[in-house]
């Protein structure tokens, strides 16, 4: 992909393709044989249509951060449910849809397990979908458990949300649970072995937040480095929500490993970003690695060029060449004039994952193992490639990118060097 096709006019259909398209589709439909079902065919859609319309509208509840460190991520995730919903005219599967339930997470599990009964009990929600943060996505998951309720995971990467656990500690999969993001091996074990592998590195210093994922993002990425034959020199960690991450910084330039794996996102890969440069990080020598959330659009959007160069992996970037992407990039900036990051891909493709569910159950919500082999059995062309649930663990099979980020027509993004395909989650 040139330079040019990757600006942000790449992503937008010009009105004369458009249509010239529409119309081709429009002739072949004319010159196909018409088909004509038979009265008893058309009895019995005309009957299901009916049940699916008489079915009550379905009640999604959403929690998200839209206060603290992850408040844009949780902003992103509702832009995308809502432009997702828009264009299906608030139907899935022929069923009306209620305006979805948002609700705060507030970046605190205690927030999160209330907001959680408040679903269950007060809403009677039909499927539950978001948490951004891991430690409020084991907080929760018993309580999903035990009331049988459908939850799509649209970002929280915690290894042990859909994996088998000693004594569920510090949590484990459930089959009322499936994830549309990626967990923590997916994003940081590959990465590790590829530098160790394919890009000959030797040595490499950890610096990430200090929470749940931050620090299985940094054990993944050891144990796919070390792997390798890489060596890990020394390793540091900043609360989650540092306002000041300069003496961090100062610490990483006060020690001699050039390359440093990172994870943070949201308002600390901004405030890290700004630290590194401020520092001179890279007229030192010193190299931006890290989980693909350190430099996503969120991010970019703010740091703009000061992140270029750094390297990190993700199953998803703006810059993703298939039609799936571009059409989604597309009617995303036209709705909201930004570009999406893989936070609202995430929400895109739970919402996808629950509409073709859907379809399969005929609306239906009320038999919940049909609907959990519905979910299990759905596939389908995402912005980030081929989607599908691994049946085992409900975690999502995918392909992993090498990014690096590139200032292409005025605008910094994730160009992708290198993939490791069909990621798949241990589950143990």
């Amino acid at each position: 992909m040139t330079d040019s096709e990757t600006g942000s006019n790449a992503y937008r259909l010009s009105r004369r393709k458009f249509l010239a398209a529409s119309g081709a589709v429009a002739l072949a439909a004319a010159c196909g044989p018409a088909a004509t079902p038979s009265p008893s065919a058309s009895a019995a859609a005309t009957a299901s249509a009916a049940a699916t319309s008489a079915l009550k509208p379905l009640k999604i509840g959403q929690l998200l951060p839209f206060t603290k460190v992850y408040a844009e991520l949780g902003n992103s995730m509702k832009r995308s449910t809502d432009l997702y919903l828009k264009q299906k005219g608030n139907k899935l599967a022929g069923r009306a849809v209620a305006p979805p339930i948002y609700e705060d997470e507030a970046n605190d599990p205690v927030v999160g397990a209330q907001k959680t009964q408040k679903f269950i009990e007060q809403d009677q929600v039909d499927v539950m979908m978001g948490i951004v943060a891991t430690p409020i996505a084991y907080a929760v998951r018993n309580a999903i458990d035990a009331a049988k309720l459908i939850f799509i995971e649209t970002n929280a990467g915690g290894n042990a949300l859909t994996r088998t656990t000693t004594n569920c500690t510090p949590s484990c999969k459930s089959k009322y649970i499936f994830r549309t993001s990626f967990s923590s091996y997916q994003i940081s074990y590959p990465i590790g072995e590829y530098f160790a592998t394919q890009k000959g590195v030797k040595e490499v210093f950890t610096f990430v937040a200090d929470y749940g994922f931050g620090n299985e993002s940094a054990a993944d990425f050891t144990s796919g480095f070390t792997k390798g034959g890489g060596k890990i020199t020394g390793s540091l960690k900043a609360p989650l929500g540092s306002a000041d991450f300069l003496p961090f910084v100062t610490q990483l330039k006060n020690q001699p490993t050039k390359d440093i794996y990172s994870f943070f996102s949201g308002t600390d890969a901004i405030n890290y970003i700004k630290a590194w440069n401020q520092l001179g990080m890279p007229a030192a020598g010193y190299k931006m690695n890290g989980a693909g959330f350190l430099t996503e659009q969120d991010v970019l959007k703010e740091v703009k060029d000061q992140a270029n160069g750094a390297t990190t992996s993700l199953f998803w970037a703006v810059t993703l060449d298939n039609a799936e992407n571009k059409a989604f990039v597309d009617a995303y900036q036209k709705e909201y004039s930004l570009l999406p990051d893989v936070f609202a891909v995430q929400a895109w493709d739970g919402m996808q994952a629950v509409d073709l569910a859907l379809q399969a159950v005929k609306g239906d919500t009320t038999n919940k193992d049909a609907f959990i082999a519905a979910l299990e059995n759905v596939k389908f062309k995402s912005p980030r490639g081929d989607f599908e649930f691994d049946k085992e663990t409900h975690n999502p099979i995918q392909d992993m990118y090498i990014r690096e980020v590139k200032v292409q027509s005025g605008q910094a993004v994730n160009t992708i060097v290198d993939k490791v395909a069909r990621v798949t989650d241990p589950g143990k």
